[in-house]
């Protein structure tokens, strides 16, 4: 209410029509209720990043050219294309991540990319279950348009001047691009809608929701399988298409995984992962670091210490007192030998 009163104030100052000033106050107000930062219009955008306005119109008109793809392999011999802002864009963005979209709130059993969750908070709800239905999303990112984001922005009240500034920002030829630093929370928000849906449905037939980004999980009794198909309408009703290639149904006699983890009898990380790790310190301590590097051909590998301290202390977020053990036997290795 005092944003609200300082500007009735100032209008009142600057000599406005009642029609303006009344305009003025109920766009505000809206933009309050929904808890994000009032902008009236391109200029104001403009002072608020601390940026100058010419500069702003030129990434307007030129978006695309800040942007450098870098294409990453996958295991079925594609690419998964990586488009990389540059530093100021990149920073433009990170202000309207940090000071509008973090302000938007998402659903609870949205984990991916969201302040204090994590693939542990995505596993948990998963353990000790029948049934662990695992489903992908193609093309998450891309599938999430311009026109998208542009009515996110819309719903909370902004001006289509600004909901079109700022969906122009944040989107890279007119799809949100896997690499700037605020499409996975827009991600996040477009799928709220999905996330009710999906979360309402487990409840009714008594399973649980999960969501890591583009990777949903439902988990419960047998009886779960019969829902795929409606899971995967829900799903492509909101302009998404399911992966069928990924999609795994997962019974408690196999090896049942969530984001990496395996949650059949409780949340615990790969056996896979830890006899690595346990074979790279004994090797350490047997034939010295540089002996085992140069042994397995990696003498030239940087990071190596970085690399394994990176894994125990992934075991340790998951495993607590197991990623402790294995964070002991690494200091104790000598890392000049």
């Amino acid at each position: 209410m005092d944003y609200l009163n300082r500007l009735e104030k100032k209008l009142n100052e600057l000599e406005y029509d009642d029609y303006y000033k009344s305009a003025c106050i109920t766009y505000a107000e809206k933009l309050i209720d929904n808890e994000v930062p009032v902008v009236f219009d391109k200029k104001h955008l403009s002072l608020l990043m601390g940026i100058n306005l010419a500069t702003l119109n030129y990434y307007l008109v030129n978006t695309d050219e800040f942007y450098n793809e870098i294409k990453i392999p996958k295991k079925n011999g594609r690419y998964r294309v990586i488009s990389m802002p540059s530093y100021n864009l990149k920073k433009i963005q990170r202000w309207v991540l940090d000071n509008i979209l973090y302000n938007i709130k998402v659903h609870n059993k949205a984990t991916g990319f969201v302040r204090n969750r994590s693939i542990v908070d995505n596993a948990k709800y998963h353990v000790k279950k029948d049934v662990v239905v695992n489903i992908d999303i193609s093309n998450f990112f891309p599938s999430i348009d311009f026109n998208k984001v542009f009515y996110m922005f819309y719903n909370l009240g902004y001006t289509k001047e600004l909901c079109y500034v700022l969906s122009k920002l944040l989107t890279y030829k007119d799809t949100l691009p896997q690499g700037a630093p605020s499409s996975p929370y827009i991600a996040n928000i477009i799928m709220m809608n999905i996330d009710l849906r999906l979360d309402g449905l487990a409840k009714k037939i008594n399973s649980d929701y999960s969501r890591y980004a583009d990777d949903i999980t439902m988990s419960g009794n047998r009886d779960i399988v019969v829902h795929v198909p409606f899971i995967k309408s829900i799903i492509e009703s909101q302009g998404f298409k399911v992966n069928l290639d990924k999609l795994k149904i997962q019974y408690r006699k196999s090896r049942q995984e969530v984001t990496g983890l395996v949650v059949n009898d409780r949340l615990s990380v790969k056996k896979e992962l830890k006899k690595s790790l346990r074979q790279h310190i004994y090797f350490c301590k047997k034939f010295g670091v540089y002996g085992h590097l140069k042994y397995t051909g990696n003498e030239g590998k940087s990071f190596y210490k970085e690399y394994l301290y990176g894994h125990a202390y992934f075991i340790k977020m998951v495993e607590y007192e197991c990623g402790k053990r294995f964070i002991n036997e690494l200091d104790s290795i000598n890392w000049n030998s």
